[in-house]
């Protein structure tokens, strides 16, 4: 009873303080002048993948390295399927044919993160230069080296004027305001996080579920709620930019968070020390990203029947790689 209660409060927390940088996110995006998608990508990802960050460093020094690597892919599917079911249920028009095709540069280097991350999977614990393995080396430098040029490709949307974009602008007093908001909500994440990861292992060996699976599934869903939120409030706000820049940009940073947990996990490589049917995570990860790629590159697409292919497409395709890795982990 008390990790279910932990759980449910910690979830909470996360939650609410997503939705918060959310709001701020977008202040701050308006206020700088830096633009939707570089904050979606780099700053609001950052803070929204700190659940992700903390309560895996958590469950690596729990000796659960499984459960930590599982819950990054599992995030990243689970940032697809956010996605898809936004573009699904945003009825007047489409979200990924309305943002800029400069958001292919955020996805597309999630796909190449992902791809070098199940590499490291194949190569196993043979293969570590120090503490850490050169697939984290080679996901650290081409995370730096992506984020540059994400920044220098970043700008408002074609659709926007720059005088709409002057008179969308917040006062110094309310961007102030929302930096010192999201701070406190990026600090309530940091405290929360501990009880998640705590609560998450607990019930997942009550629940009798393999690791890797539980960090897919369990842990991935509660650890994504920030960025729901901040996806959320960004549609109704009509900030398509920092919405979608927010998914693509938050499986990014879940790549780059192998860095500190191999870090933490000091002996040998961390992705030659997890189930090896991860990969069917990292797979199905770069699966999805791949689609929602596909789908803003293409603006010609037309509803069937009031459903879009292609979101639709995307939501079967994250159930299947759950029924896959179930499969797979199944005793």
């Amino acid at each position: 009873m008390t990790a279910w209660i932990l759980f449910a409060l910690s979830a909470g927390a996360v939650a609410a303080a997503g939705y918060r940088l959310a709001i701020d996110g977008h202040v701050i995006s308006e206020g700088t002048g830096l633009g939707g998608m570089w904050v979606g990508a780099i700053l609001i990802a950052a803070a929204t993948s700190l659940p992700e960050l903390l309560t895996d460093i958590n469950a690596v020094w729990q000796g659960r390295p499984s459960l930590a690597v599982g819950d990054l892919f599992g995030s990243n599917m689970a940032n697809m399927m956010l996605l898809a079911v936004a573009d699904l249920l945003t009825r007047h028009t489409r979200i990924l044919t309305r943002v800029a095709v400069n958001q292919a540069l955020v996805g597309t280097l999630a796909i190449c993160l992902m791809a070098v991350a199940a590499i490291g999977l194949a190569l196993g614990p043979a293969y570590a230069i120090g503490v850490v393995g050169p697939a984290t080396l080679i996901v650290a430098l081409a995370y730096i080296g992506g984020m540059y040029i994400i920044n220098r490709n970043r700008g408002e949307p074609p659709f926007r004027t720059p005088e709409q974009a002057a008179a969308a602008r917040p006062s110094r007093a309310r961007l102030r305001t929302s930096v010192v908001g999201f701070a406190g909500a990026a600090l309530v994440i940091v405290v929360a996080a501990p009880y998640l990861a705590w609560s998450a292992a607990t019930l997942a060996e009550r629940l009798g579920i393999a690791e890797g699976f539980a960090g897919m599934v369990l842990l991935a869903l509660v650890t994504s709620l920030p960025e729901a939120a901040v996806s959320v409030t960004g549609i109704r706000t009509g900030a398509y930019q920092l919405a979608v820049g927010n998914l693509l940009g938050s499986s990014c940073f879940n790549m780059f968070a192998l860095v500190p947990l191999d870090i933490v996990h000091g002996t040998g490589a961390l992705l030659g020390d997890v189930s090896p049917t991860l990969a069917v995570g990292a797979l199905f990860a770069i699966l999805l990203t791949g689609l929602a790629m596909m789908d803003i590159l293409n603006k010609a697409e037309r509803r069937i029947w009031l459903v879009e292919p292609s979101p639709a497409l995307m939501l079967l395709t994250y159930v299947a790689g759950l029924w896959m890795m179930h499969a797979a982990t199944a005793p």
